[in-house]
């Protein structure tokens, strides 16, 4: 089975969370693969927001999924604003790469991202001409 269709599904379960139903930040990094410091980034800039028992954040399993989905889509380049975007349109168990409205989303980045390449591309070969003419 595919790692991620695993991932999703245990999420989905809920089995990767302790009896009590939530994680905390440290958990939640070991969990992910993720340093602290990053899912606070995300907290700080409002994609993800956990509530508080107490002193201490919890994590539910919605966020978990929510949290995997931002990683993926910054994995895959996209601003912290067309994330926000994204997710809004997934429902909080969805994954990011099995939405249509996202997915569609993601090919209008695709299409950013090779317009990008190409405009690279064409400095690469003028400032190599630029050089090569200083080096004659």
């Amino acid at each position: 089975m595919d790692n991620q269709v695993k991932d999703t599904q245990e999420i989905q379960s809920g089995s990767d969370l302790p009896q009590d139903g939530f994680l905390f930040i440290g958990e939640l990094a070991k969990l992910t693969a993720t340093d602290p410091k990053t899912i606070r980034f995300y907290e700080r800039v409002e994609l993800i927001s956990p509530p508080r028992h107490g002193r201490f954040r919890t994590y539910l399993a919605s966020d978990v999924r929510r949290l995997k989905n931002i990683l993926t889509l910054r994995r895959l380049g996209v601003p912290i604003a067309q994330i926000r975007e994204i997710l809004d349109m997934l429902a909080p168990e969805e994954d990011v790469l099995a939405s249509e409205k996202a997915v569609r989303h993601l090919k209008q980045h695709l299409d950013l991202l090779k317009n990008r390449q190409d405009e690279l591309l064409l400095q690469i070969e003028k400032t190599s001409t630029a050089l090569d003419s200083l080096v004659a």
